[in-house]
């Protein structure tokens, strides 16, 4: 209930402050008339849809960005103003964002750059030349290249050379022939031979570009601030300086759609120098390890990655919402990869701490399955960081079968999940030959449901106004092992993007843990187990206080802390955490007790803390991902407010993990549950939403304390009904209440409670 009020759940559809709980991209994907939008936007205005992203498409005809692209744009604000209405900025031509249509990168200093690392077998007595190039750029001493008394050697620093045997380094300069030709110029350093009399292994390491013509269009380098910056003067600009009176009124976000890196090892000009500066040793000297095994190697791996998503973020997110934020609109990306671990390194380096610099961060689902976890890394991650909503892309790949019913279902679920904005994918302006075949469906006049769209929207507005100013109630974190799976994660570098059964996650220990975090999740949810998933960088967000971890953001509490598979945990958390077992909190240790600190140098107070925080009487240790066990730890560390004590408790999940493959994109059709939800939101009171998976209607009773007569709040109908008491208990702590409850299927209803 919160700040809504009865009446406007009665009828949302004139409520302002409800307005975006509904955002459809509108795909411009032909040539535009103004007569022709007008009639689009009363169309979507008739059924309460008041907010929009107008999206240029494949299939437009005119100029993106040019005085025709910009007049369209006016007709837009012209009528969202005259109607009240607003609007988002998708930020670009088709996707991904950050390319300005290849504005930025046709300029090859602009594109991404990537390591590639090529390894070569030598047998014994065998004869191998190659030809060594630099890595990076040298300020040159003629005097270095032109002599006739050449000494030393030169360094190599592409080249790697290791006993195969024992795969230990051997110094590359002793494979450099002498020059003793005598000649005025010294050209030994081009040079590379070994002949060994046993095995040998050779790595290649070189920093290439994509060319524009091909991928590179789509590819800019999202660690270069340069890119940022250009991308920023070729969209965001431009429509400032048409439209600055809009802004902060009429447009009041822009939208990011999907960037991501292109390839294993994304490397920038500036990444050297920043890698040495943050660890304090020269990641040139060990590019080997990011393709090794063993833990040394792997803890190189953490260095690299850790950089890399910190560089994505601070030099591409920040620079985008800082620019929007400082015009009085809100950063609303989403990412590619958000499924699972795995496939969140290899798009993002790690994708959770980009959520910290957006405004309201948005998130993707492709097909008509439910179930996934993508949605839930990603509530998670805007509920620690204290964000403005969770807005989600969906309904692309749903294909044209598409049901109202099926529609409305998959609305309740991802609300459940923590979504507040639906922005549909997509309204098409035309679906004229080959359009129609764009990522169906259009959700709009051409779809079969649209009559109903009405209602649907009306089911938005008013979940939208119960939750937008409350928080779930998990009281559970679940640390996100990122760095241990950076530890054991060797990239498979001949996969890019777009296919179904990609790359194999390389590493035993990390196709475990990206399996068995999927599966403890599930399980848990499976369960109605609530929890938030806690990001690898989030310490900061966090204070201990009387037991508890309390979020500085939003004031959430949370009574227990779980540690799955942390081989490696950083310092802050461990401080964080001990602080956290002294106060009496609830920790659950699972199969593994963290060794390794982010830094070698922290590895023995790491180990020392989590001594003591072993040794605490909350703390639990399983030696396996038992969910069930960790279920039973639950239910006495952190009790539950309410509880199903008759009828269908608890989901069936027809998938519990992915493959141990990468799969881009994550098409979700198949994916399915069957069985009840339920989750937790609190304000002034505590609300629970309801969602039925099943084919028919469902009958249950609950278990719960209200300090009111709990009421029956239904978001599709609009109606609201004192809940049917079976018992009634009076204690020191309230009224506990037995309610007999009707949940229909395919959308959802709110028990609230005082």
């Amino acid at each position: 209930m919160g700040n809504m009020k009865k009446e406007d759940f009665a009828d949302p559809k004139g409520v302002l402050e409800y307005n975006e709980a509904q955002s459809p991209l509108w795909f411009w994907n032909d040539r535009l008339e103004k007569a022709e939008l007008e009639k689009q936007l009363s169309l979507m205005t008739e059924k309460g849809i008041t907010c929009n992203a107008p999206h240029a498409r494949t299939g437009f005809e005119g100029g993106y960005l040019d005085q025709d692209w910009m007049e369209h744009m006016q007709t837009v604000i012209d009528y969202k103003a005259r109607h009240g209405e607003t609007m988002w900025l998708y930020d670009e031509f088709n996707w991904p964002s950050g390319i300005a249509n290849g504005e930025v990168t046709k300029n090859e200093e602009l594109r991404e750059k990537y390591l590639s690392i090529q390894r070569f077998f030598v047998p014994a007595n065998t004869r191998f030349r190659i030809q060594p190039t630099m890595l990076r750029e040298m300020n040159l001493d003629v005097k270095e290249y032109i002599t006739n008394d050449y000494q030393g050697k030169k360094d190599i620093d592409n080249l790697f050379v290791y006993d195969a045997g024992t795969m230990e380094p051997l110094d590359v300069r002793q494979f450099q022939p002498d020059d003793d030709s005598g000649h005025l110029f010294n050209l030994s350093e081009n040079d590379f031979e070994i002949i060994r009399d046993r095995d040998t292994v050779v790595f290649e390491a070189k920093v290439l570009t994509e060319l524009f013509q091909k991928e590179g269009f789509y590819d800019p380098d999202y660690l270069n601030p340069d890119a940022a910056d250009k991308f920023i003067e070729a969209t965001y600009e431009a429509y400032h300086e048409r439209f600055a009176d809009a802004f902060g009124k009429v447009i009041t976000a822009g939208f990011d759609d999907e960037s991501r890196f292109c390839h294993a090892f994304p490397w920038t000009g500036s990444l050297l120098a920043a890698f040495e500066d943050r660890y304090g040793y020269r990641l040139e000297e060990r590019l080997p390890d990011l393709v090794l095994p063993g833990v040394r190697a792997g803890r190189t791996r953490c260095h690299y990655f850790n950089l890399i998503a910190d560089m994505y973020r601070d030099n591409y997110h920040k620079r985008l919402r800082g620019w929007c934020e400082a015009h009085g609109i809100d950063y609303c990306p989403h990412l590619l990869g958000e499924e699972n671990v795995a496939a969140q390194v290899r798009y993002n380096g790690e994708l959770m701490r980009q959520f910290r610099e957006m405004t309201r961060p948005g998130v993707d689902h492709l097909g008509k399955g439910i179930g996934s976890l993508n949605i839930r890394f990603a509530s998670s991650a805007a509920e620690v960081y204290g964000k403005k909503g969770l807005a989600c892309e969906a309904f692309a790949a749903n294909g044209w079968d598409l049901t109202f019913e099926e529609y409305i279902r998959t609305i309740s679920w991802l609300y459940s999940q923590g979504v507040n904005t639906i922005t549909n994918h997509a309204f098409f302006y035309s679906i004229r030959d080959g359009r129609k075949d764009d990522w169906p469906p259009s959700q709009f006049f051409q779809w079969k449901g649209w009559e109903k769209m009405g209602q649907a929207n009306a089911m938005c507005r008013r979940t939208y106004g119960m939750i937008k100013d409350s928080v779930r109630k998990t009281e559970v974190l679940i640390y996100h092992p990122v760095e241990s799976f950076w530890l054991h994660y060797i990239p498979d570098q001949g996969f890019t993007h777009g296919f179904h059964m990609g790359p194999l996650i390389q590493g035993e220990q990390a196709a475990h843990i990206d399996r068995q975090e999927q599966i403890l999740l599930n399980e848990l949810q499976e369960h109605n187990r609530d929890f938030t998933v806690f990001p690898s960088d989030a310490t900061d967000q966090f204070k201990v206080e009387n037991g508890r971890l309390v979020n500085k953001n939003t004031n959430q509490q949370y009574a227990a802390f779980v540690l799955p598979m942390c081989q490696v945990l950083p310092l802050e958390s461990a401080r964080m955490l001990e602080e956290f077992a002294a106060q009496g909190g609830y920790i659950a240790v699972m199969e593994t007790v963290p060794e390794y600190s982010m830094m070698e140098a922290q590895d023995g107070e790491l180990k020392e803390i989590m001594k003591r925080i072993m040794d605490a009487p909350n703390t639990s240790f399983f030696e396996d991902m038992d969910t069930k066990a960790l279920l039973m730890w639950l239910l006495e560390a952190v009790p539950q407010g309410m509880r199903i004590v008759e009828g269908t408790d608890g989901l069936k999940k027809n998938l519990l993990h992915y493959p141990d493959w990468v799969i881009d994109p994550y098409i979700h059709t198949g994916e399915d549950m069957s069985g009840d939800s339920w989750t937790a939101f609190e304000d002034q009171g505590t609300k629970y939403y309801f969602v039925n998976y099943t084919d028919e209607v469902q009958e249950i009773t609950v278990q719960v304390c209200s300090g009111i007569l709990p009421e029956i709040w239904d978001t599709y109908t609009g109606a609201i009904e004192p809940a049917q008491v079976v018992e009634e208990k009076r204690d020191g702590n309230g009224t506990q209440y037995q309610i007999r409850m009707r949940l229909p299927k395919d959308y959802g209803v709110f028990l609230v409670t005082g």
